[in-house]
């Protein structure tokens, strides 16, 4: 593959026909321990050839280190970081991928055009301890994207801290989203976008358009693979979030949000998309193109939808106490902020072919008592089926 003379198509393109060749065989699950993080890195950073670094640039609180990466030698400094959020893995395993790709193609003429014009900064494990436990918040129980500016957590001093030293131009705040669906369609969100806002108002300044600019490019990108799983995140201004106050203090940052896809509980699919668009977004940066990219392109995009559920059963017969029935639909829901909770909660009954679900079932010929329904409590629905 060589790319310098070539359009940010035909790399995106490519990168996505070309991506088994650099994606990183050390992620067997979902879920990872940080400790397992840290080998992996070690040997990405062992085999680049001296192209990539590694250091450790805090500590969490309760004393995991938490590692910085750093690849590439130009002006333009980039910012990206991961797993704020302790249960939110896709990026992290996409960044090790990226990494990885830095290193195998670094004589490739667009892989080359990056690491010459841009400096980038890896964070790809912000919160090891949430990790460890597969959690959202810190071991101190605290959401740290809602600690920019009190920084009680020192896992969000450390991003603040780097943020003031790099003067980073550039920002990808990292992340995995709630089961969504695109706009009021059945279409499940694989990704979403959001530049986010450095004011209640939601004005535009540079470093805001530039996000824009951003978010536009990779979605540009994304409408190759996915144009009807393709979302925009809400942009309430949110005053503690790390987000608005990155645009705030000068880093054009985009958030991408890893959805969901039909038959993939790992979100392998996700994490290759979240390659393919960071590094076409990288390369827009590295040739001055990001600009091209209208901002409409990422402002049209519909926002994320809530007509999905984890699981449908559909034409399931409620018995009741009476003796009738009644055919309907059942929803079941794992979901607590990013779709990670083990105990799944029916959550609505009745006509659902409207919604879609991530697993869905037909159900015709399955009996539940009533009694035995009530919304937002447990729902071993995997025995109610199995009885049938």
């Amino acid at each position: 593959m060589h790319t310098s003379d070539q359009s940010l198509t035909n790399f995106t393109r490519l990168l996505h026909e070309r991506y088994d060749t650099f994606r990183h065989a050390g992620f067997p699950e979902r879920h990872f321990t940080p400790s397992s993080l840290l080998t992996i890195l070690r040997t990405i950073v062992d085999d680049s050839g001296g192209g990539t670094f590694m250091h450790q640039a805090g500590t969490s609180f309760e004393g995991r280190p938490i590692m910085l990466v750093t690849a590439g030698t130009g002006p333009v400094h980039v910012l990206l970081w991961t797993q704020m959020h302790g249960d939110e893995p896709t990026a992290t395993a996409a960044v090790a991928d990226i990494l990885t790709c830095c290193s195998n193609w670094k004589t490739d003429g667009g892989i080359r055009k990056i690491l010459e014009s841009l400096t980038l900064h890896f964070l790809p494990m912000l919160n090891p301890d949430g990790s460890e436990r597969i959690q959202r918040r810190t071991a101190q129980i605290i959401d740290m994207n809602r600690d920019a500016l009190e920084l009680v957590t020192p896992e969000a001093r450390l991003l603040r801290q780097l943020q003031h030293q790099l003067q980073p131009l550039y920002g990808f705040n990292l992340h995995d989203q709630e089961l969504s669906t695109v706009g009021t369609s059945t279409n499940i969100t694989a990704i979403a976008l959001l530049a986010p806002a450095f004011d209640a108002t939601k004005s535009d300044n540079d470093v805001r358009v530039r996000a824009k600019h951003m978010a536009s490019t990779f979605a540009s990108a994304m409408n190759l693979f996915i144009p009807h799983n393709l979302a925009r995140y809400d942009d309430t201004f949110e005053p503690r979030a790390f987000g608005d106050n990155m645009q705030r203090w000068g880093t054009s940052t985009l958030l991408v949000e890893s959805g969901h896809a039909l038959h993939d509980a790992r979100k392998d699919s996700i994490r290759k998309l979240n390659v393919v668009g960071i590094l076409t977004t990288l390369f827009a940066i590295a040739n001055d193109e990001l600009s091209t990219a209208g901002i409409r392109t990422y402002e049209d995009l519909p926002l994320n939808g809530t007509r999905a559920y984890d699981v449908i059963l559909r034409n399931m017969s409620i018995v009741h106490q009476d003796g009738r029935t009644t055919t309907t639909d059942l929803a079941v829901s794992y979901q607590v902020d990013t779709h990670a909770e083990a105990t799944p909660k029916l959550v609505d009954v009745g006509d659902l072919h409207t919604y879609v679900g991530l697993e869905e079932i037909d159900a015709k010929g399955t009996t539940v008592p009533s009694a035995s329904l009530a919304l937002g409590t447990t729902f071993d629905w995997r025995s109610v089926v199995a009885r049938s």
